[in-house]
């Protein structure tokens, strides 16, 4: 066997990613305050890069609605992005075009020094930003906030009309700083009827108000907060359990005693089981169960140091809602469209970078000159742009998602976890024509704030189950295992069999092991164990 040399010529093709297309697709799975670390570690390391200093005045991106969805295209405006950054078989080809043609010129162009101050413009009275700056400024950062401004924060998110929010602010005005609400009824109703025939209110205002709105402040967090006595505060708690469906027993002693509160501040078990009916045991199991709970469910809200700083989830995108049923917050233009949508989505103006180029070291650099300093600069001013157009990039991308998923998901913001549809990755890509695995980086460690409250991006997605009325979530089909165990007799739980067949009665076909599946990934015990800890 010879063996010899040769040269030859071979084609072939490779994609490879530049140092600056690998920070952008890193950049989209990052979190606000992961983002902010990488902005802070470029502002120091790029002196063409600075932070915008005045107050934006408006959110960056032209948030559409959902009216501007048609035919699967992003419309902002009039334009239509090229791809919206990443395209269907690449996620690098629009950054490909990034730095070709947007980012050769070695002049400065203003218009980067202010990419996130664009008005949006949004229909009707409704001032999106104007409310979200006055609602959010008390929730979000590490501030120090009493519990009536944490209750005032929850309540616009929900649907308030003109009467409600007038009943909401003096409820809780009149919150201490326990968060009881210890206030008459009827006296209030009486109050308030005064304060409307004095500043002449075009609508009155009835019992049946004033006691709906309680009831939706008694809904915000800390659980318990709003209740009118000690009894009301430790059973809004107690249904609180039952709804998450922690396994609970003596539950039903535990309501039964509650009802006789006097007699439960003194301890006096026999006047409790004269007045209740129950045995000496079930008022004890009763209450243990009872002292779990927090007669002053506010006390936890505040911080037990000045000094010390008060943690607060931030979300990245809000959900507030433009039109109710009730008309509440229609729009001007939207009152004649049937199929109009009652949510906007904007990402949070507060949490959104503000950058610009800094024009003073950007106007130093001169064309055609090949010095080391004027390299630099030329270099970093290009690097600059890539970071600026890549967290632009980013947001609009992440908005774009985030509207697909409450456009889908609309059901579960009206009416809960259990009309929750399947939705899957690959489903929103689809629709928003991004890829796939950009969906993926743009919904890890993300969280949306919803009426329904603050949730990650993940939660919306979930597989199907087959039911005689179409697909159904594997999200809701947990909700409603978790539902028909915190209703179930104690002292005969549900088996799996048991739910598999009452589940088969409401025309969704799942098997005994998927029912099992679920629960234990909802840590729920099995129907034995649920019974041996009565």
């Amino acid at each position: 066997m010879s063996m010899s040399f040769g040269l030859g010529v071979n084609l072939n093709t490779s994609q490879k990613l530049t140092p600056q297309m690998q920070q952008a697709i890193r950049l989209l799975a990052l979190s606000h305050l992961e983002l902010e670390q990488e902005i802070q570690l470029k502002l120091d390391n790029n002196p063409l890069l600075e932070r915008i200093e005045e107050e934006p005045e408006m959110v960056s991106l032209d948030t559409p609605t959902f009216d501007d969805w048609t035919d699967n295209n992003w419309q902002t405006k009039g334009e239509k992005p090229d791809n919206d950054g990443f395209g269907d078989d690449s996620e690098a080809d629009s950054y490909d075009k990034l730095s070709q043609n947007q980012l050769d010129g070695e002049a400065t162009d203003n218009d980067w020094d202010n990419v996130y101050a664009s008005d949006v413009d949004y229909d009707g009275d409704f001032n999106v930003r104007g409310q979200i700056d006055e609602e959010i400024d008390g929730y979000l950062g590490a501030t120090k906030s009493t519990i009536q401004d944490h209750v005032r924060w929850q309540m616009n998110f929900k649907h308030l009309t003109q009467n409600e929010q007038i009943i909401a602010e003096y409820l809780i005005d009149a919150m201490d700083d326990s968060g009881y609400i210890r206030l008459n009824i009827d006296e209030l109703h009486q109050n308030l009827t005064l304060m409307a025939s004095f500043y002449q209110w075009e609508k009155e205002i009835t019992p049946a108000q004033i006691m709906a709105v309680l009831k939706s402040i008694q809904e915000c967090s800390p659980t318990g907060v709003g209740a009118r006595n000690l009894a009301e505060c430790l059973r809004i708690q107690l249904n609180e359990k039952i709804r998450e469906n922690l396994d609970l027993p003596f539950a039903d002693e535990a309501y039964l005693v509650l009802s006789a509160t006097s007699y439960l501040e003194n301890n006096n078990i026999k006047a409790l089981m004269q007045a209740t009916g129950l045995t000496v045991d079930e008022i004890k199991g009763a209450m243990s169960l009872i002292r779990t709970l927090d007669p002053e469910p506010a006390t936890s809200f505040y911080q037990e140091d000045d000094n010390q700083e008060q943690a607060v989830d931030v979300p990245d995108i809000l959900v507030i809602a433009l039109n109710h049923k009730n008309g509440v917050y229609h729009k001007k233009s939207l009152k004649d469209t049937q199929d109009a949508s009652a949510w906007k989505v904007v990402l949070n103006p507060d949490i959104l970078p503000q950058l610009k180029i800094n024009q003073e070291y950007a106007s130093l650099i001169k064309k055609g000159d090949e010095s080391p300093s004027n390299l630099y600069l030329k270099e970093h001013l290009t690097d600059a742009r890539l970071f600026i157009r890549s967290i632009e990039e980013r947001n609009q991308n992440l908005l774009k998602v985030a509207t697909c998923i409450v456009q889908r998901q609309q059901g579960f913001f009206e009416d809960g976890v259990q009309a929750m549809i399947p939705m899957t990755l690959k489903d929103v890509a689809q629709e928003v024509g991004l890829h796939e695995s950009t969906v993926s980086r743009l919904t890890t460690n993300k969280t949306m704030l919803t009426p329904q409250g603050l949730l990650p991006l993940k939660y919306f997605f979930s597989s199907s189950v087959g039911s005689e009325e179409g697909d159904v979530s594997s999200t809701a089909i947990s909700a409603k295992i978790r539902e028909m165990i915190a209703c179930e007799n104690p002292k005969k739980p549900l088996s799996d069999a048991n739910i598999t067949k009452a589940l088969e009665a409401e025309g969704i076909s799942i098997s005994r092991r998927t029912v099992t599946k679920y629960r234990e990934l909802m840590n729920i015990p099995s129907s034995t164990l649920r019974k041996q800890k009565i």
